[in-house]
Order: structure tokens, then C-alpha cells, then sequence
């Protein structure tokens, strides 16, 4: 408050009258919305993250079934060990899901000289379909990754950092009166 004071008193006095809570975010009467609920600033962005629910709005999280760099920054924080991760992953990549996926034998094909091909088979001829290649310049197939979004929209919210709407329009914090 000495520098603010330094630079206009009558700003000092404003904000003293106005109160602390309705300011200054050490003294706001916020509270979490659950035990599971975290936010999570990276390089300048801010993300929610609730692992109760296992979800992160930047949506890796829910796409992967696996925790984000900002769901894994939470699970860290709460000194919990890598071990301890299971609950939050997916069925998928848990250990026992694996072994059964193998556990089943696998038998090889013998060698092709012992194969029994009918004649029927062996004597129709197979050529490859016919294709046309189809006119102009032809498309980069490029593959998107989990964290890329499909739409083409990028503007983001320099408030909540959430897409399809700017900070004017933000309805994801409550508007404060001075």
C-alpha cells in the first residue's frame, strides 16, 4: 500500500474504503469448490484441474485417460508417488488389463511351403484395384496430435483461458462490483 501511495494517494484511500476481499485475492473469501479441484498456472495460462472427475481444461487429460503435465503437477503437489498414479489412469494402461490382452496363446502360422491352398484359390489370379488418381495438388496427410484441437478457431480467453469466446464476454468469472 506504500507505493501505491506513493503514486496517488486518493488511490490508497479508494481501496482502503473499498476493502481488502473485494481486491486483493490473499484476502478474498473464495473458497475451493471441492477437495479435487485445483488450479494450475503454466506459462502464463491457467488450467482447472479436477481429479476426482480426471479432467483438465486443456483437455488432454480427458482425450489420453491418462493425467496431463498439469494433472500430474497436482497429483506431485499432493506428494503422492508415481506408483500411487493408478487410480487416476484409465482401465487401459493398468497392468492387469495388459497381461490379459496376451493372455490368450498366440499360435504361429507353419511354414508356407506346408499350407493347403484348394485349387480354386490358387489359380485365380488377383490384380490390384484400379485407381485414378484424382486431379490437383494432393493433401498433406498430416496426422494431429491429442494436444491439437480439430477446430480452427485458436483464440482463447486471456481470462480463463477456455476457446469460442474473448475475455469481454467471459461468463466463467462472476463480475465484481467496486
Amino acid at each position: 500500500m506504500s507505493k501505491v501511495a506513493k503514486v496517488d494517494q486518493r488511490v490508497k484511500e479508494y481501496l482502503e474504503e473499498a476493502g481488502y476481499e473485494k481486491w486483493a485475492r490473499c484476502h478474498s473469501p473464495v473458497k475451493p469448490a471441492g477437495s479435487y479441484l485445483h488450479c494450475v498456472y503454466d506459462s502464463g495460462w491457467r488450467y482447472i484441474v479436477d481429479i476426482e472427475r480426471g479432467t483438465c481444461n486443456c483437455g488432454r487429460y480427458q482425450i489420453d485417460e491418462i493425467p496431463c503435465p498439469h494433472g500430474i503437477a497436482v497429483l506431485k503437489s499432493k506428494n503422492m508417488d508415481l506408483k500411487d498414479y493408478g487410480p487416476y489412469c484409465s482401465e487401459l494402461y493398468k497392468p492387469q488389463t495388459i497381461e490379459k490382452a496376451y493372455e490368450l496363446p498366440i499360435v504361429p502360422m507353419s511354414d508356407k511351403k506346408d499350407w493347403n491352398v484348394p485349387c480354386f484359390v490358387d489359380d485365380e489370379e488377383v490384380s490390384p484395384p484400379k485407381y485414378r488418381r484424382s486431379p490437383g495438388r494432393p493433401k498433406k496427410g498430416r496426422h494431429l496430435k491429442s494436444s491439437e484441437s480439430l477446430s480452427s478457431n485458436s483464440n482463447r480467453c486471456s481470462k480463463c483461458g477456455r476457446t469460442d469466446h474473448n475475455r469481454r464476454t467471459c461468463g466463467f468469472f462472476p463480475k465484481e462490483s467496486l
